[in-house]
């Protein structure tokens, strides 16, 4: 062997180790009879988990898709800042969390059709917190891996920006005035005042609009549109607007 092979052959394992993970086929998910889902199960009306059994919109839905595709859904715990490598090393054939569906998460991964399309706000206990310019000097909080995290850290102002690992721990930030406020889905706005009922949080009016999904691998095609063609099924028949109505009090589906 000369010299030059052994090189070749670290370059390869280098270059294998960077590819990502080859992702289950619909074929091979529906063999197996198991559609294996993230999610980090503290992002209320969304996904939560409730005496150790996920709900919400996204599960429900999600729940329903699996049906019409013929499996079951299995649910692994994890923060919304693991999601995209659990996608990416195929430990998981979707995730779910209210993700947002952006340019820079699509050249990691890949998304299904957006399962809705929510307004955001500020969140802070401040009634005056009514536009992202009254951000300006106060201390954010917002979750690891979420695109309002992004979206903070470039607004072109001073403020402090801290970072939490999940949902919760942004609203204890928030309840304990570790800091003044958070960006997040203005329809987490009757869930939260009913959760905390005698906490006065404040909501601004909507800021912008965000189409959420599920992720997926971006070489599973075939998943992708099977879950497609499943919701377009469920919008048609009405089920889709049912759940909406039971979590939302509306049809959030994105306008066309």
């Amino acid at each position: 062997m000369t010299r030059i092979q052994p090189i070749l052959l670290a370059c390869t394992a280098a270059l294998l180790t960077t590819l990502p993970a080859q992702a289950r086929t619909l074929v091979q998910i529906k063999e197996s009879g198991v559609l294996r889902v993230a999610t980090p199960g503290d992002v209320p009306p969304f996904s939560m988990t409730v005496e150790g059994r996920n709900t919400g919109f996204e599960v429900e839905l999600l729940n329903a898709l699996a049906a019409d595709l013929g499996v079951k859904v299995s649910y692994r715990t994890a923060r919304i800042d693991q999601l995209t490598k659990l996608v990416q090393d195929d430990e998981v054939d979707l995730a779910v969390s209210a993700l947002g569906i952006t340019s820079t998460r699509e050249k990691k991964t890949d998304f299904a059709a957006p399962s809705g399309c929510f307004g955001v706000s500020v969140i802070s206990l401040d009634p005056n917190m009514n536009k992202h310019t009254d951000l300006a000097g106060k201390k954010v909080g917002v979750i690891a891996g979420s695109i309002m995290t992004s979206y903070v850290q470039k607004l072109p102002f001073q403020k402090q920006v801290n970072v939490y690992p999940s949902n919760n721990d942004v609203v204890i930030a928030i309840f304990s005035k570790a800091v003044d406020a958070t960006i997040a889905y203005s329809v987490s706005e009757p869930i939260v005042k009913k959760l905390y009922p005698k906490a006065p949080v404040h909501f601004s009016p909507e800021l912008w609009t965000v189409p959420v999904g599920m992720m997926l691998n971006e070489q599973d095609d075939s998943t992708r549109l099977a879950l497609n063609a499943s919701l377009r099924k469920l919008q048609q028949s009405g089920t889709y607007a049912q759940i909406s109505q039971k979590y939302f009090g509306k049809d959030v589906r994105c306008k066309e």
